[in-house]
């Protein structure tokens, strides 16, 4: 009788943490709801956008000039060509009441320091062709080379006010350094104004245009694969209240590239790439589901 309490004791001991950890981990993920799954002309969505009662969404680097426009339940409409645009690397969609923003700001290999923002009115994208007025931006701080090893990838642009906000994708330090610069047209050099510790690779960020609330999604490989993090915190004109942030693992794990604030309810929509899965899709997680976590 002793001998079994003996090793009743050492099993609760040595093994009831590590399960209870195990546990905990699991449950604090966050599980998104899956729409439904995008057809191959959509198998790279890297942006997701809102307008009317209708997504919009695009495709990544090497694909056509097009913004697609889908149902809310995620069927494609039509596509929209941007006449006077060049997808070298599209990476994330920001929006406004006005205006649509299609951000070519991908730099996988460092291998440029010319960027474009795409600034389309939303009622010209009820046509087939659009023509889009130009951003275009530099980092003021940029370093060549570190090929595999740099700070100057981007995969997020949100829109706050009357300025864009782009989040970097870091691989270098592997935090997300922020820049921000005017909506309109013309050509900036911005300087990095904060850095987020997020020790991951920032894949989108949206802004709630309500609230100034914050959403960033990222990446962080451990030994176990890639985890997915759903970031969120407040804003202000100083900035991202970073101190005061929250993050979450987002389950199941993929490629998750598009995120955004429904301005109607408050739910968040995400879209990943055509990578875990035999496709790209949509999903989504409530407002009550979030308020269930934090």
């Amino acid at each position: 009788m002793c001998r079994k309490v003996f090793l009743f004791s050492y099993v609760v001991i040595f093994f009831f943490p590590t399960i209870l950890c195990f546990s905990l981990l699991h449950a604090s993920d966050l599980e998104v709801t899956e729409l439904m799954e995008f057809d191959s002309s959509l198998s790279e969505s890297s942006g997701l956008a809102s307008h009317g009662r209708f997504l919009w969404s695009i495709n990544d680097s090497g694909n056509r000039n097009e913004v697609l426009k889908l149902s809310q339940a995620g069927e494609q409409i039509n596509s929209i060509e941007i006449t006077n645009a060049t997808n070298i690397d599209w990476e994330s969609l920001a929006q406004d009441e006005e205006y649509l923003y299609i951000g070519d700001i991908g730099n996988n290999f460092n291998r440029r320091n010319n960027f474009t923002i795409y600034k389309i009115a939303w009622d010209l994208l009820e046509k087939d062709f659009a023509e889009a007025e130009i951003i275009t931006f530099s980092y003021a701080d940029y370093e060549k080379g570190n090929f595999v090893s740099h700070n100057f990838d981007a995969e997020g642009i949100a829109v706050r006010e009357e300025e864009i906000w782009l989040f970097t994708k870091n691989r270098g330090d592997g935090n997300s350094n922020l820049y921000r610069f005017p909506k309109l047209p013309g050509h900036y050099e911005p300087k990095k104004t904060q850095t987020l510790a997020v020790e991951s690779l920032v894949t989108a960020a949206d802004i709630d245009p309500r609230t100034g609330k914050l959403i960033l999604l990222s990446m962080r490989r451990l030994s176990t694969g890639w985890v997915n993090i759903f970031w969120s915190g407040l804003t202000a004109d100083s900035g991202v209240i970073w101190d005061s942030s929250e993050s979450i693992n987002i389950s199941p794990s993929d490629q998750w590239e598009g995120v955004l604030w429904e301005r109607s309810n408050g739910d968040i929509l995400m879209t990943h790439e055509q990578n875990t899965r035999k496709s790209a899709g949509l999903a989504k997680f409530t407002s009550e589901a979030l308020k269930s976590v934090e």
